[in-house]
């Protein structure tokens, strides 16, 4: 067997084998390729942790976390990832504030 009119194939079972393990490899590498992009992916929502102090309210930590977005946007992200109900935050509990994207 000839390849490219360069190559001449001695031993048929050891190319087949070759070939074999070539596509087995790179089917391997773009299968493990495809699971990291998909575990990495920006869908995984991220927080960041505060201790809540005397005097804060919800109104200014959502204004400190704000960036564009508007603020009682913010606050009704942060009541719906903390179960918060009645605005009610008291020193020393702590609550995890969803980062923007």
């Amino acid at each position: 067997m000839v390849i490219f009119n360069k190559y001449r194939i001695t031993d048929i079972k050891k190319f087949k084998r070759f070939m074999f393990i070539s596509i087995l490899f790179i089917s391997i590498l773009v299968f493990a390729s495809c699971a990291t992009f998909n575990a990495y992916s920006k869908d995984i929502p991220q927080y960041d942790y505060i201790e809540i102090s005397k005097g804060d309210t919800l109104w200014s930590i959502a204004s400190n976390y704000a960036d564009n977005k508007e603020i009682r946007q913010v606050i009704y992200e942060i009541s719906k990832v903390n179960n918060i109900k009645n605005a009610s935050i008291y020193p020393g509990n702590i609550i995890k504030i969803p980062l923007s994207r």
